[in-house]
């Protein structure tokens, strides 16, 4: 009762001190056009049409259905055929999509819109002459609906993952328990009473292979205050998955979580993962050197939400430190730089962890401003509207590319737990490309092998950008190795949006540790910074002696 008590006013205090201006709370009542969204497929073959989503928003990050403009549409690939301009006179929704755009040039390539004096430009598109062996596919698979702690049906954000978005996979991981919203025990038994199989009909529902993929999962959530928080992820066989509370004694630690999950692959013949999430965010600590890390049920961390990075400490550089609840842990071992350097081979993606109907696009870092009042009558109160009114020192939610050879539920599982993904903020699909003596990540378990520790190799990396790119930056032994400069200027020209290159590594092998753990292998992953504030991760690769 103490740490629940504790908990609550810690809540308050939070809330006291991020209370928005009322005057701010009113002018968002007349929002006005901010930005457009241009999505395109990440891969696209020479002639093969594919559709265009372009997305109009206002300031608060929200749909702007009064938008009634034009675009002018140009492309980089002088030879594609695309609309010659975007009209939203007659669309009401904010939203549109346009099919037949082709592009006839290999290579990266883009589409603008361009009205007055403002551009916008689409994510990269890596056009290639053949079917490609893996396609990139985008999904948010962090989302939290009303069935726990977040507002509106599954249902709603699974529609407007892939109809807005243009998403290709979506997940909802609704919490097993919660805490002070909601009695941990009353969550607990509604949970294993009928909303884990609701959670299961709505991935049925929504799962349409080829061109819509849901995953099935729930957040495993130790309350109160009691450590971190993990998702539980099951493979195509979402009929026989089993909820595994983080109230069970049977599954109340980590470890126990993982030996169950285990019994549970070998007796069903199915798989099952889970992925950590904000590792470093005090209310939440998640303390990899306090346990015994499971590299096999646990092959990934999500490094980026709108908690921020989990990556390193902000003291040590990094740009989105956790500043939401408490903000970031003090003291090591809860970044995932310390789980590298302790050996884990944790592969990294991002996610959203937003808990509302927006799959793609989370909203709380926007200024603070009102839901819509149909908005609280469809959704219900949860914490993705409350927050909305306040101001936390969010960021906007992650989004994870997975490398698959085609969209579906099995493919996509098998991305995760071969590590072949990488995560972006949002809502950028930055494309990624990072090897190590022409091994990608996730590929041989993600681990290239030297004849000898003093054997060279060579490195390489290809990032297409969704803004001009400020730095590239190879980090080797959780230090940064190679940093390729770019530019701050967000206005920059298409030239600045990528960058290409590779270096040859001749130090020898040294390995890293962490107080009593470690790992004779060398550590490389890579880190991508535009000048708009989006980032990637991708990696890592182990380079070990043969």
């Amino acid at each position: 009762m103490d740490s629940l008590l504790a908990k609550a006013a810690e809540t308050v205090r939070v809330f006291l001190n991020s209370r928005p201006s009322l005057r701010g709370l009113w002018a968002s009542r007349n929002p006005s056009f901010d930005r457009a969204h241009a999505i395109l497929p990440s891969n696209a073959v020479v002639g093969e049409p594919v559709s265009l989503t372009t997305q109009v928003w206002d300031e608060y990050e929200r749909l702007y259905p009064e938008f009634d403009g034009e675009f002018a549409v140009d492309s980089t690939d002088p030879d594609a055929t695309h609309p010659a301009g975007i009209d939203f006179g007659s669309i009401s929704d904010g939203v549109r999509s346009d099919d037949g755009i082709t592009f006839e040039t290999p290579g990266i390539q883009y589409l603008t819109l361009s009205r007055g004096g403002e551009r916008f430009v689409s994510n990269p598109v890596d056009v290639t002459a053949a079917e490609p062996d893996r396609r990139t596919y985008w999904g948010d698979i962090h989302l939290h609906s009303r069935l726990s702690d977040g507002a509106g049906s599954i249902g709603k954000g699974m529609r407007f993952g892939r109809d807005v978005m243009d998403l290709d996979v979506v997940a909802y991981t609704d919490h097993d328990t919660m805490g002070f919203f909601i009695p941990p025990q009353l969550q607990r038994r509604r949970m294993h009473r009928r909303y884990f199989e609701e959670m299961k009909a709505a991935t049925h529902e929504y799962h349409d292979p080829g061109e819509f993929v849901t995953l099935f999962g729930y957040e495993w959530t130790k309350q109160p205050n009691k450590g971190g928080h993990i998702n539980v992820y099951f493979d195509a066989a979402v009929d026989e998955a089993e909820l595994f509370d983080s109230l069970d004694p049977a599954t109340n630690t980590y470890e126990k979580l993982w030996r169950r999950l285990d019994q549970w692959r070998e007796r069903t013949g199915n798989d099952a993962l889970t992925i950590p999430h904000h590792t470093a965010e005090k209310m939440y600590p998640f303390d990899f050197s306090a346990m015994d890390y499971d590299d096999d049920l646990a092959p990934l961390v999500e490094v980026y939400s709108q908690w921020g990075s989990s990556e390193m400490p902000g003291a040590a550089g990094n740009p989105a430190p956790l500043e939401m609840g408490q903000g970031e842990v003090e003291t090591p071992g809860h970044y995932v730089q310390d789980a590298l350097a302790m050996g884990h081979r944790v592969g990294m993606i991002a996610g959203a962890d937003y808990h509302g109907p927006f799959p793609g696009h989370s909203l709380i870092h926007a200024d603070p401003h009102f839901p819509a009042l149909s908005e609280w009558r469809e959704d219900g109160v949860g914490w993705g509207h409350i927050w909305r009114l306040w101001s936390e020192g969010s960021y906007p939610g992650g989004l994870t590319a997975f490398r698959a050879p085609e969209l579906t539920r099995e493919a996509v599982f098998d991305s995760l737990r071969s590590r072949r993904v990488y995560g972006t903020t949002q809502p950028d699909r930055i494309l990624v490309d990072f090897e190590i003596d022409g091994v990608a990540v996730g590929e041989h378990d993600s681990e290239v092998t030297v004849p000898s520790a003093e054997s060279s190799r060579t490195v390489s990396w290809r990032v297409a950008g969704t803004a001009p790119l400020s730095s590239v930056t190879v980090v080797r032994n959780n230090e940064p190795w190679t940093v390729v400069e770019g530019t701050d200027d967000a206005d920059a020209d298409l030239a600045t949006y990528t960058a290409e290159g590779s270096r040859t590594d001749d130090d020898p092998i040294t390995g890293m540790g962490f107080e009593e753990q470690g790992t004779d292998a060398d550590c490389y992953y890579l880190r991508v910074r535009q000048a708009d504030g989006g980032m990637a991760w991708a990696g890592p690769l182990w380079v070990a002696e043969d």
